[in-house]
């Protein structure tokens, strides 16, 4: 188990630094608040999708490893599966309460590491934030952790045809935090109000325009 472990972990260092040395070349890329991001102990955090290469870029510029939650179609990829099997990621299946992907956070939380979490489900086709679901805010009731916000910009036009080279990209990094709760609130108001909290405070980060339902 240990060397399997260390293994991932290694697999892990190396492509971080492909990924480094990838992101460079394709894109100008920003990043603010990084010294927010707490260096150990467990935590979730949350960003907004706009591109597959979001991952990737997160992975690069968290200055901690982090570990994913994978739409469970990517394992049977060829390569990209293999390397999100050997580097521990977790498989999801998108669009219903997936009780063995939450478990398996629940048990990483558990072990103090970070999870990154896209709780909008999809990439933001249009660059506009979209409805989240509430997933991320069960597993902050459930496991007690801290939340950081991330807000991604740009990373829509990396790689695309017809939208040039080398675009400009931002990671704006906020304040990680434990999600307050009041006595009295409903489960499911509980739910609603740690994903609209979380969700604002990414939009805030964000221009106006690129806010969508968090405006």
């Amino acid at each position: 188990m240990g060397a399997r472990v260390n293994a991932g972990a290694a697999l892990y260092r190396l492509i971080r630094a492909l990924a480094w040395a990838l992101t460079r070349l394709v894109c100008r890329c920003r990043v603010s608040g990084r010294e927010h991001v707490p260096t150990s102990g467990s935590l979730v955090i949350v960003a907004n999708h706009l591109s597959w290469y979001d991952p990737l870029l997160l992975g690069v510029v968290l200055p901690r490893r982090v570990w994913f939650y994978t739409k469970v179609e990517v394992f049977s990829w060829p390569v990209a599966g293999w390397l999100c099997k050997q580097t521990g990621q977790i498989p999801v299946h998108r669009g219903a309460g997936d009780r063995t992907a939450f478990e398996q956070a629940l048990t990483y939380l558990r072990e103090d590491k970070a999870i990154v979490f896209f709780p909008e489900g999809t990439v933001e086709r249009q660059e506009q934030m979209m409805k989240a679901y509430t997933g991320i805010a069960l597993l902050a009731l459930r496991s007690g952790t801290t939340l950081l916000p991330v807000a991604l910009s740009g990373t829509r036009r990396i790689l695309r045809r017809g939208r040039g080279w080398f675009p400009r990209v931002s990671v704006d990094i906020g304040h990680p935090y434990i999600p307050a709760l009041l006595e009295g609130e409903t489960h499911k108001a509980r739910l609603q109000k740690i994903t609209q909290e979380v969700m604002q405070q990414i939009a805030e980060m964000l221009p106006a325009e690129q806010r969508g339902v968090y405006r």
